[in-house]
């Protein structure tokens, strides 16, 4: 088992339009587009696709990161990574201007 963990600062997110159709899939864009808090979405799907990356023992820009997905399953809505048709655990979570996400592979 790999573990892999990253935190973002939400204030150091100045454009998160820019920013979301750099990194999110088109799935993750009609997410982010339907939300009101743009920034804590976008700060959150970030730190879950470096944590993955790290959890790969991959950097980043090594796997674009719009093909790397967090969706949701179920009715409870937890998260999940979806990268080439497998499902990978991941829990993101937010405090004040932070958000961190855990990833185990």
């Amino acid at each position: 088992m790999a573990i892999g963990v990253d935190l973002v600062d939400l204030r150091r997110i100045s454009n998160p339009d820019r920013l979301a159709k750099k990194v999110l899939s088109e799935n993750e864009l009609k997410l982010y587009e339907s939300r009101d808090d743009k920034v804590n979405f976008l700060g959150g799907r970030f730190a879950a696709k470096e944590a993955f990356l790290k959890a790969l023992g991959q950097g980043l820009g090594q796997i674009p990161l719009q093909s790397i997905e967090v969706l949701y399953r179920g009715l409870n809505q937890a998260p999940y990574i979806f990268y080439q048709n497998v499902e990978y655990d991941v829990s993101i979570s937010h405090d004040g201007d932070y958000a961190i996400a855990v990833v185990c592979i």
